[in-house]
């Protein structure tokens, strides 16, 4: 298993039971939610060059907001196969019109690929902002994927494979209940996941303290959480990968 940085927020590049895949690539531009006014955001990082990107079998969107499915980023990669959530398939669909596209929801929770499985995990909320989860398994062990955290308590879905890594954010991130509440759980989410997982190694996502403006960074609440603090507790001691930069690391 090898797990490589392509940015400092969200963009990763996961091998995992002989396929290589490109995990929500933002590679360039802006991400702008609804309006400009509303929030818009960019790297303060400059993610890695698309001359450097590896080869890679398939790209996994994981959740149909701009920040993850970045139009500007596939338009330039034209990617021939990916797998999406269903609620954004025609979508992808219409955007890349060459490509296969497989939606992954309640029409067709599991994908097979080589030796590698990949499950979709969905919230209970019942609306927006929808954040759901994935899991990545081959024959050996698993990868649990939940780059806005994710409750177990809700769901009656088991995981068999012994969980190697989860990727998860550090950081709470929280608006008013009016525009959706809780965004990223941070320490106590992370937390609940840890314990309930008991995963080899984390490491964390979608933590990159961005360029922003607009109303949403206004307003909310953002409790940032180093790895180099975390690794001094208990629950996560040995168990945290703090990688900081854009070069492979297997696992």
């Amino acid at each position: 298993m090898e797990i490589q940085r392509l940015n400092m927020d969200n963009s990763w590049r996961l091998q995992i039971g002989g396929i290589s895949l490109l995990i929500d690539p933002w590679l360039e531009g802006q991400e702008t939610d609804y309006f400009s006014w509303f929030n818009t955001q960019w790297h303060r990082t400059k993610p890695i060059d698309y001359q450097d990107l590896p080869a890679y079998d398939y790209v996994l969107i994981t959740q149909k907001y701009p920040d993850h499915f970045h139009q500007q980023t596939l338009l330039k990669l034209q990617p021939k196969k990916l797998i999406v959530p269903a609620t954004i398939e025609k979508k992808v669909r219409a955007l890349l019109p060459d490509a296969l596209v497989i939606g992954l929801g309640k029409n067709r929770p599991t994908f097979e690929t080589g030796y590698l499985t990949i499950t979709w995990f969905p919230t209970k909320r019942k609306i927006d902002p929808i954040y759901d989860a994935f899991l990545l398994s081959d024959q050996a062990a698993s990868v649990f994927l939940a780059t806005h955290g994710y409750d177990f308590e809700k769901s009656a879905i088991q995981i068999e494979k012994p969980v190697k890594l989860l990727i998860s954010p550090f950081n709470e991130f929280k608006l008013p209940f009016y525009l959706g509440g809780m965004v990223s759980p941070g320490l106590k989410g992370l937390t609940a996941l840890t314990s309930h997982l008991q995963p080899e190694h984390i490491v964390a996502t979608h933590d990159e303290d961005k360029h922003a403006k607009g109303l949403v960074i206004r307003i909310a609440k953002i409790k940032r959480h180093l790895s180099k603090d975390l690794s001094k507790t208990e629950l996560f001691k040995n168990r945290i990968l703090d990688i900081s930069h854009y070069n492979p690391v297997e696992l």
